[in-house]
């Protein structure tokens, strides 16, 4: 196992993944093998001008500074409206923000981003985001329109940014077309695709904390006329955390063909193949001993292990396979059909903290700790129908779309744990390993969840000058649950049915000098777990509704763009701790209103500006009987954010191919569950920079957390702190050709 360091040494020492290294050589190969085939066409010849793919930046470092932003998102209405006429907040996140900002994970691509919340847990074994205040990294979490929802327990879906053409982000309730939604928002991760033009790049970093890395990416045609694509896009890291003894170890493969045999249809075919290696490293510590010192006057170091070295790990392996279909009938009509397998598999063996110190004032100081196994098998299956219509009489241009969609889930879970008492603590200081009791596996659960719904959406174009969108969508959602107790035997067997009309208007008015003001207002809907609650029953659906206005700004043939939006967002039915630890009431409800500001600005060609500036007022307003939270400040959000980034590139003169830039993060304080402990605000500064030589070459350099900050970035209770990232520093050659 490998031990986090706190310098930026690097240590290079031979790969462990030969399975990727393979992998970027077979690629190589068969790009060489279809050079000739798939060699670009000239501007403006009839093959350059046949219908594509949409393009895909994969030369964020060329001579031109990267693009930030996009004029299109079809995330947010599964249709071709720009974003400027699309009466709702959302942001794009490009592929070149990904490559420019260093992001290692879908979460830190999401830190200049206004109204997200992004790490308040650094935790390796899955990814932690808010939107407008609500948690999306589990039910908000959408790759190419189709849902990867939240198992239910600890196995949660992993993307990896590298494999990304861009993120949308789209904020308010979505049920209207994605049915079971987080109120706050989703988050589209869209993949790279089969391009018609060879491209192809290999990549080498090497970071703090032992880390090691090389990544390919090659596409182009296999055939001379364009009509069969591929894609092969591949990943092989060996690193360790901020944590020691806590691994980052990732395998990734995703092979991918498009099928073209006329202008009008287009049939991708894609797989994707993850296997991590990892394990804890959230700890869970004290806020005396984080955000203040213990007696000694001393903090608990970041890098703590809490755990076990010869008995802690995370272990996941993801798989999907998938199709994209599209058909074009005619100038009205355009018929697809999105179809995915996905398969996720956990094994999670963790010693960890729980209940705090057992003495805060004087030594030794010895951190109480619990044991938890789990083996977990999650499998998904997903498909989307999609009709698009689009009519014209008048002035009035109509966009009509109608759905079909249709997921199964299939949840397997053995899970054990030892109790506090039962477990020997951990000097915080002076850690010595080894003594510990291993849990066994007491529960035995299946969970299976099907959801059907019919959506129905028109998207109207008044006069060139008002757009009007109507959406309204019924889901019917079954939920069932059997456990086992494998002491006694005993099975409990809960289900639910629910169905839900979800619905959406808006209408935005097209004015002068770029400026597009709306209106609008949603409705979500999202089952709970299949859960007894306390005092007896079944949960109810959790609902939401938002109101949302603001004011779009894109001045005619600019790249710059700007977005300002006020919200008031509200759930209903929120499950709530009650006076018995580890079971729920549900008269919950929670509101969420603010201000979001975001702007993409450019400045000049090599130029460009990111700003955001986010104000949120979150409350929980009703509370089960006896839960402590009620009139306080949901755990995590913070009334405000803030974020700057700016980059420039020379592209002239002895330092031409020099590309640089730097950024600042800064998050309010935050509250536990119960707004008994304050987590302060913090302000973190990020630096990247680029050299592109040789024509093919690129040297880059992205350093995160520039000095080092220790911070803590967010608490659940008192006895439940996590620190913030540390500095990163990664350095990484890339060869194009």
């Amino acid at each position: 196992m490998k031990r986090g360091t706190r310098g930026g040494s690097v240590r290079v020492q031979g790969s462990r993944h030969p399975f990727a290294l393979t992998a970027l050589a077979l690629a190589a190969s068969m790009q060489a093998a279809y050079a000739q085939t798939g060699s670009a066409a000239p501007a403006g010849s009839t093959a350059a001008n046949e219908a594509q793919l949409p393009a895909v930046s994969v030369r964020a470092d060329s001579m031109d500074a990267p693009t930030y932003g996009a004029r299109n998102a079809t995330s947010a209405t599964k249709s071709d409206t720009p974003i400027a006429e699309t009466p709702q907040s959302i942001s794009v996140v490009t592929s070149d923000q990904i490559r420019a900002q260093g992001a290692q994970r879908v979460e830190e691509a999401l830190r200049y981003s206004a109204g997200v919340r992004t790490e308040p847990i650094v935790d390796s074994r899955r990814g932690n985001y808010q939107i407008r205040g609500f948690l999306a990294s589990q039910m908000g979490q959408y790759l190419d329109g189709l849902k990867l929802p939240h198992s239910g327990g600890y196995g949660g879906w992993e993307v990896d940014p590298y494999s990304l053409q861009r993120i949308d982000i789209v904020r308010g309730p979505a049920s209207v077309l994605y049915g079971q939604s987080s109120p706050g928002g989703m988050i589209n991760q869209v993949s790279k695709r089969p391009q018609r033009y060879t491209e192809n790049e290999i990549n080498v970093s090497v970071g703090n904390f032992d880390r090691k890395e090389i990544s390919g990416d090659f596409t182009g045609a296999l055939d001379k006329d364009g009509k069969v694509l591929y894609r092969l896009t591949a990943l092989g890291r060996d690193s360790g955390t901020q944590t020691d003894h806590v691994d980052d170890d990732r395998l990734f493969l995703a092979p991918q063909i498009t099928w073209r045999p006329t202008d009008a249809t287009s049939f991708t075919f894609y797989a994707q193949a993850y296997r991590d290696r990892s394990g804890n490293s959230a700890n869970f510590l004290p806020a005396v001993g984080t955000i203040s010192p213990l007696g000694n006057g001393r903090k608990i170091p970041v890098s703590l292990f809490t755990g076990e070295p010869n008995f802690d790990q995370f272990d996941r392996e993801q798989y999907m396979t998938g199709y994209e279909f599209s058909h074009r009938l005619n100038d009205t009509v355009t018929l697809r059909q999105n179809l995915r397998y996905a398969h996720l598999h956990v094994d999670y063996k963790d010693i960890g903290g729980s209940g705090g110190l057992t003495s805060y004032t004087t030594g030794p100081y010895r951190l109480r700790r619990i044991g938890l196994i789990a083996n977990e098998s999650y499998d998904v299956f997903t498909v989307d129908n999609q009709a698009q219509i689009k009519l014209s009489h008048g002035m009035f241009d109509h966009t009509l779309l109608v759905g079909f969609d249709y997921q199964r889930t299939s949840f397997d879970r053995l899970f054990g744990q030892t109790t506090v008492a039962a477990q020997p603590t951990l000097d915080v200081f002076n850690p010595v390993y080894g003594n510990f009791v291993a849990p066994n596996f007491q529960t035995d659960t299946h969970t299976s969840r099907q959801q059907v719904g019919v959506y129905l959406q028109d998207m109207v174009k008044i006069a060139d000058r008002v757009v009007l969108q109507l959406a309204g969508r019924y889901d019917k959602a079954k939920v069932s649950a059997d456990t086992r107790n494998l002491t006694s035997g005993a099975v409990t067997r809960t289900d639910t049915d629910d169905g839900r009309f979800t619905g959406r208007a808006g209408l935005l008015w097209q004015g002068p000098y770029g400026l597009s003001p709306y209106v609008s207002y949603s409705t979500s809907f999202e089952p709970t777990n299949a859960i007894a609650l306390y005092g007896g029953g079944m949960p109810k659906p959790t609902t939401g509704r938002q109101y949302e206005t603001g004011v779009k700004w894109q001045p005619a043939g600019s790249r710059s763009f700007a977005q300002l939006s006020l919200f008031n967002l509200t759930q209903q039915n929120v499950l709530t701790t009650s006076p018995v630890p580890g079971q729920f009431s549900q008269v919950g409800e929670v509101r969420s209103r603010g201000v979001e500001l975001e702007g993409t600005w450019s400045v000049t060609s090599n130029f460009n500006v990111l700003a955001s500036y986010t104000y949120t007022d979150a409350e929980v307003t009703e509370a089960g009987p006896g839960a402590p939270n009620a009139g306080k400040t949901p755990q995590f959000v913070p009334k405000h954010m803030a974020s700057l980034w700016a980059d420039y590139r020379l592209s002239s003169g002895v330092l031409q191919g020099v590309w640089f830039g730097g950024g600042v993060r800064y998050v309010g304080k935050t509250y536990d569950q119960t707004n008994t402990v304050e987590v302060p605000s913090f302000t973190l500064f990020d630096l990247a920079a680029s050299y592109s030589f040789a024509k093919n070459y690129t040297l880059r350099l992205n350093v995160n957390n520039l000095f080092d900050k220790e911070y803590v970035a967010a608490c659940d209770s008192a006895t439940n702190c996590y620190y913030g990232r540390s500095r990163t520093v990664i350095g990484t050659l890339t060869y194009r050709w």
